[in-house]
């Protein structure tokens, strides 16, 4: 939950600069976490989507990655509903650090993101508690979790124009649960609409 001193605006605001920060995602120096940041953030995948994939998975010249699988309470299993398995646009900044990783080296069936294991994929608890969240506090975003990263994809692109159709697409969810329980309108959007209002009425 992020703090009550800050409104969900300032925090997504907060969370999208975080990613050009020293070039690095949520002050993380590892390309592994840096590539799991942006897929949440930048991609809108879900974290067991995320931590699920497999190189065969990553189409770089295509920039699209194929959604399966899922991570979920520790076992591999379908995605969440029949919208989640899609295709999910690659922007050119997360095809840059997934290379980093080196998957095109790994066998198709290997993880993308592997545990110390592996033969399975890297747990959700693991690399969130260990590792990403210890980076967020000197940031003050100790508060932000996946859902926070996911919500901040969807309010963003569409501040940023990006219909809802293609919002959903992406994110593997229906427009009604985008535009309802994702998408967050800023006041400045709430502002302008008075605004607008006031002028038809005035004249």
């Amino acid at each position: 939950m992020w703090p009550q001193c800050m409104t969900l605006r300032t925090c997504l605001i907060a969370m999208t600069k975080s990613l050009n920060r020293s070039s690095t995602s949520y002050g993380c120096s590892d390309p592994r976490e840096q590539a799991i940041a942006r897929l949440a953030t930048i991609e809108g995948m879900r974290p067991g989507e995320i931590l699920a994939l497999r190189p065969g998975d990553v189409e770089f010249n295509r920039r699209r990655i194929s959604v399966e699988r899922r991570v979920y309470r520790g076992n591999i299993d379908t995605p969440k509903s029949a919208r989640s398995v899609r295709m999910v646009a690659m922007s050119d900044g997360t095809a840059s650090l997934l290379a980093k990783l080196d998957t095109t080296a790994l066998d198709t069936e290997c993880w993308v993101f592997p545990g110390n294991d592996s033969q399975q994929p890297l747990w959700r608890e693991n690399v969130w508690e260990r590792h990403m969240k210890p980076r967020l506090k000197p940031m003050g975003l100790e508060w932000a979790t996946f859902q926070v990263m996911r919500r901040t994809f969807a309010t963003r692109s569409s501040e940023a124009g990006v219909n809802a159709h293609t919002r959903s697409a992406q994110m593997g969810n229906t427009v009604d649960v985008n535009e309802n329980e994702y998408a967050i309108v800023s006041f400045s959007a709430q502002l302008e609409a008075v605004r607008k209002l006031e002028a038809a009425f005035v004249g």
